[in-house]
């Protein structure tokens, strides 16, 4: 039987969790939810979007992923929910441009479904259960909803790059306040070509010149950088939160100076 993952921002505390769970357990007994996190912050698509992204391919293929997440009230649709298929996974979700930023510009096919947007919520969640009980029984996407490849477009910052700077953004933090960029270790290795290099921060004061392989590289509170396991471009202080700390939040530049 088919995976469902749940990716929300509707939290541990509130009933809407549990009630959804239980609504999908009553109609298909045995079926297996995992919670990939429904703590991402109240409507902070760009966080769920690295969640997944960097998460989603360590399930089985036939997975359906469910994200639990609203988007801009003035859509311009009237049916904005829709099932995209990639790589054998499924994502039903509210097309916010969330799918664009998990899936980038890999191969994906789209489906727009029957579900208006304007009906009471109650209602609105039953329609969009019976497509994840659909979708985990083995139902087709193309028997549920209509194609419609015209999904929102959003992205990620891209880092910029000249002959000897490298500047990228705070693109997630992660619960520990590790800072995490949008540059990756092959980006990063190909500017470098075996370069010193400087990473600079928001803040003046603050600099790296070595990429760290571990936190017990250093000592308590002491600053690093290092390639998390997704290979991107980690900012982090041993023990300590780095966002906190340092200043730093969602989007703010980071400059790699070359040398």
């Amino acid at each position: 039987m088919p995976l469902l993952t749940l990716t929300t921002d509707w939290g541990n505390s509130d009933p809407c969790l549990p009630a959804l769970k239980g609504e999908l357990l009553s109609s298909q007994p045995g079926l297996q939810i995992i919670d990939i996190s429904n703590d991402i912050q109240k409507f902070n698509t760009m966080q769920a979007a690295y969640v997944l992204k960097t998460s989603f391919k360590k399930f089985p293929a036939g997975t359906v992923h469910y994200i639990g997440m609203t988007g801009n009230e003035n859509h311009y649709t009237e049916y904005p929910f829709m099932v995209v298929s990639c790589d054998g996974h499924y994502f039903v979700g509210y097309d916010s441009g969330i799918f664009s930023l998990i899936l980038g510009d890999e191969e994906l096919k789209a489906y727009r479904l029957p579900i208006p947007l304007q009906q009471e919520r109650d209602s609105l969640q039953k329609m969009v259960n019976d497509v994840l009980l659909q979708l985990c029984k083995g139902e087709k996407p193309e028997k549920i909803g209509s194609p419609d490849n015209e999904i929102v477009k959003s992205y990620f910052t891209q880092p910029t790059v000249d002959p000897n700077t490298l500047r990228g953004a705070v693109m997630y933090i992660d619960s520990f306040g590790n800072v995490i960029l949008n540059i990756s270790k092959e980006l990063f290795e190909k500017e470098q070509k075996g370069r010193k290099f400087m990473i600079h921060l928001r803040k003046a004061e603050y600099s790296i010149t070595r990429i760290s392989k571990s936190y017990e590289e250093t000592e308590v509170g002491e600053m690093l950088g290092l390639f998390n396991a997704e290979g991107y471009l980690e900012i982090a202080l041993n023990k300590a939160e780095a966002s906190k700390l340092l200043g730093l939040k969602l989007m703010d530049p980071v400059r790699v100076e070359f040398q």
